[in-house]
């Protein structure tokens, strides 16, 4: 399924195919983990693993 998604760690809008409900991915921008997760009505919970406070983008 193609998704379209606010990258927290770079800000910008991407869309990906989205082939399972979660999926791990590195923004190529900035560097950092992202753990990309589809919800209900096709929307994608995007967050930043691996730090304190972790952002999320919805």
């Amino acid at each position: 399924m193609q998704v379209r998604f606010t990258c927290p760690a770079c800000g910008e809008s991407h869309v990906l195919d989205m082939p399972e409900m979660t999926i791990h991915m590195t923004c190529s921008r900035t560097g950092k983990t992202l753990e990309l997760r589809l919800v209900g009505g096709g929307e994608v919970k995007a967050k930043i693993l691996g730090e304190e406070t972790a952002e999320t983008a919805e």
